[in-house]
């Protein structure tokens, strides 16, 4: 190419080049096998240096390599070669990134020679040759994938190389799932958010594109929740890897995911009382900009909330994320208890126990009951401490074995929503909580009598176990009926890969006496969140069942006289 020509290749130019290369006998469908492209080149070891920066950045070079991955989706586009030769410097990488204009990849595949020159550059961390000027497909080669260990997340060493690792990788994050296909997987197990009794800081957790195909193999087959779910497992990865933060690995072939069965609804005992609080995730009464957007979203959730709720066999349901519309709060949740009376038809039917509205905010918490083991013992009210953004619900119930009370709350979410505050380890919203933590407190002072001592304080605490609010009210003297769950099974909530318990259930010492057993059912945690009911997931990753019918799993508390 003459020096007064640009150095860079068009992507028609591209293309062009590979229909002659195809004409000429050594295209992308018909290459001759061989293991060198021949003429002068520079190891692509030479390139990526020791350490840092190319020691050749910026200089125009001549590669050749086998191709392992072709970037066309989230990446930058292009694809990943690998050198056939060792260049006897252990310290550095024999992979490289090069980098194409979008939609210049003129027929590649992984296994393909290839001899290109370009100017060296570092691209998003890692070594590459952009600016291309020559792209030469020479033959085909096979490459045996490096042996690598991955899980201490020193991803530069084997920056850009195809990798085999036979490491446990486990999944904690399918949140971009369905936008990018990328997952977030562990060679740790498990993340705990830092308020966790297991929130040690974790190793870096890797994120995995290239899952497409196996994503849509799971939809055809039904088995989305057995692949896909938080906690899955697999035994081996073979993928390229590209440095970043998080370090990415481009899966070679998809990788065999596998969980356990999502778990059934812990058994009620018999004779017990059984109390289950549940985020209802933004269920308003009418589509909106938050929750259900559209009436048919509307009547999806509502069909697996009810599927949910049926399942949990409650006495008494304390929920929270209503909307707090009082023209259409009440209707809504008239119509899903309705569903949920007529799909047990051998219940008593469920009561409502507060229908106005509470004071400030757009989401309030409810009460349903139903009277076979227990009655209403007075009104319930929300408590009026202005200190509180969102108000908790209190409601006496006389059983047979005497008085207690319920209350639901709803702490400050950990949203930053744009005020000025120095946030901590905590989270947005820490001071907030905590204030309302020992609003809390002073509620439960208030109760006649031994009100304090027969209190069930329940709900979503937007809180960890160590955090100060839950280390507030267990100070004041509540008891942590959730005490004896493993700790690993202790989470009802999981956001960037890390799995936090949000929701408590704290009790008076003389109601904490009565306990059986408390639970928290992974149903809708762990599940991946095209299970859900909004219409912009695959219409046929759709069940009116109780995965993933919220986003935070439900917790049962069952008591006995």
């Amino acid at each position: 190419m003459g020096r007064g020509m640009s150095r860079v290749l068009p992507a028609r130019w591209l293309a062009l080049l590979a229909s002659l290369l195809s004409a000429a006998g050594c295209g992308p469908l018909d290459e001759p096998t061989g293991t060198r492209c021949g003429g002068v080149a520079i190891e692509i070891g030479e390139l990526q240096g020791a350490e840092g920066a190319s020691p050749r950045l910026h200089e125009r070079v001549t590669v050749e390599g086998v191709v392992t991955f072709v970037s066309t989706g989230a990446e930058p586009s292009g694809f990943f070669l690998q050198s056939l030769a060792a260049d006897g410097d252990p310290r550095s990488s024999k992979g490289l990134f090069v980098q194409l204009v979008p939609g210049a990849l003129p027929g590649l595949r992984p296994g393909q020679l290839v001899r290109a020159r370009g100017r060296v550059a570092e691209l998003g961390g890692r070594t590459a040759l952009d600016e291309l000027e020559l792209l030469e497909p020479c033959g085909v080669a096979a490459l045996e994938p490096a042996a690598a260990v991955l899980g201490g997340g020193d991803a530069e060493r084997w920056e850009s190389l195809l990798v085999r690792s036979s490491e446990t990788w486990t999944l904690v994050d399918t949140s971009e799932l369905e936008r990018s296909g990328r997952v977030l997987v562990s060679a740790q197990g498990r993340s705990y958010a830092p308020g966790h009794p297991l929130g040690e800081a974790p190793a870096q957790p890797w994120a995995l594109l290239g899952l497409g195909e196996k994503l849509g193999a799971a939809l055809a087959a039904g088995t989305v929740s057995e692949q896909l779910r938080l906690g899955a497992t697999a035994g081996e990865l073979t993928a390229v890897v590209a440095p970043g933060t998080p370090p990415l690995l481009l899966a070679a072939r998809p990788p065999a995911f596998r969980a356990q069965s999502a778990p059934p609804a812990p058994p009620r005992p018999a004779g017990a009382l059984r109390i289950a609080a549940l985020n209802l995730d933004n269920y308003f009464g009418q589509p909106g900009s938050r929750g259900a957007r559209s009436q048919q979203e509307l009547e999806r959730q509502r069909a697996k909330l009810v599927a949910l709720l049926q399942r949990l066999d409650a006495d008494v349901l304390a929920l929270s994320e209503l909307g707090n519309d009082p023209d259409s709060a009440d209707a809504s949740l008239s119509e899903l208890l309705a569903a949920l009376d007529a799909a047990a038809p051998g219940e008593p039917a469920y009561q409502l126990s507060q229908s106005a509205a509470s004071p400030g905010g757009v989401l309030r918490a409810a009460i349903a009951y139903r009277t076979r083991q227990l009655r209403a013992a007075g009104a319930s009210w929300f408590a009026s401490d202005p200190a509180f953004r969102r108000a908790p619900l209190l409601q006496p119930f006389e059983s047979a074995s005497g008085r207690f009370t319920l209350c639901v709350v709803h702490l400050k979410s950990k949203l930053c929503s744009g005020v000025s505050e120095l946030v901590g380890p905590e989270g947005c919203g820490a001071q907030q909580r905590l204030t309302e933590a020992r609003a809390l407190l002073r509620v439960l002072d208030s109760l006649p009598g031994r009100g304090a001592q027969q209190a069930l304080v329940i709900g979503d605490f937007n809180a960890d176990a160590l955090e100060a609010p839950l280390r507030e009210l267990r100070a004041g003297g509540l008891l942590d009926l959730l005490d004896d769950v493993p700790a690993a099974e202790r989470y009802s909530y999981v956001f960037e890969g890390r799995a936090s318990q949000l929701d408590h259930a704290l009790a008076g010492p003389a109601l904490a006496a009565r306990l059986w057993g408390a639970h928290l059912w992974h149903i809708n945690a762990d599940e991946p969140a095209l299970l859900g009911y909004e219409l912009e997931h695959p219409a046929r990753a759709y069940a009116a069942d109780p995965r993933r019918a919220s986003d935070h799993d439900p917790l049962l508390i069952d008591l006995v006289p």
